[in-house]
């Protein structure tokens, strides 16, 4: 049986879909699972396809590729790519995270690549998944005879975090 949204108390710009039976998925094919602005979930979130999320999630995720929408709430996420377009606060474990500008991103991030659109903002801890590698190897230093680090914290100018 499908649930329909009770048109009596539903807003007016969501109108109620049509009903279908359920599709068959081809075996091997990814699943793509949306949690939207009004859908809170308790508990841990396992998923082999793609999630996005929009809405809250009281617990971890884990899954192949997620999407972080505007305003979700989640605590933990574990993934290959994760992709934050919003707000966020928690912890990401993921190969490749992706920030883009409107990303504001408080909390640690374990990640093989990351990737961070100019407007983007980090406060907390990255490290990398992997290690180097050459592990033995001394630092790579930059043009100015810097060393670059392997993990880094970062956190807002004392200007920003004071007008915050």
């Amino acid at each position: 049986m499908m649930f329909k949204p009770n048109r009596e108390t539903a807003p007016e710009h969501e109108a109620a879909a049509p009903t279908a039976p359920a599709a068959k998925v081809a075996k091997g094919k990814v699943q793509h699972s949306i949690i939207g602005h009004n859908v809170t979930i308790t508990g841990e979130l396992h998923s082999t396809g793609d999630i996005m999320v929009h809405g809250t999630v009281e617990g971890s995720i884990t899954c192949r590729s997620l999407t972080l929408g505007e305003s979700p709430t989640v605590s933990s996420v574990k993934a290959e790519t994760v992709r934050i377009s919003g707000d966020f606060s928690g912890e990401i474990e993921a190969k490749e995270v992706i920030l883009s500008s409107q990303a504001r991103v408080s909390g640690n991030i374990r990640h093989d690549s990351l990737s961070v659109e100019p407007g983007a903002s980090i406060e907390g801890r990255l490290s990398r998944l992997t290690k180097p590698k050459d592990s033995k190897a001394r630092p790579k230093r930059d043009k100015s005879g810097t060393k670059q680090a392997e993990d880094a914290v970062i956190e807002p100018p004392a200007a920003v975090a004071a007008a915050g």
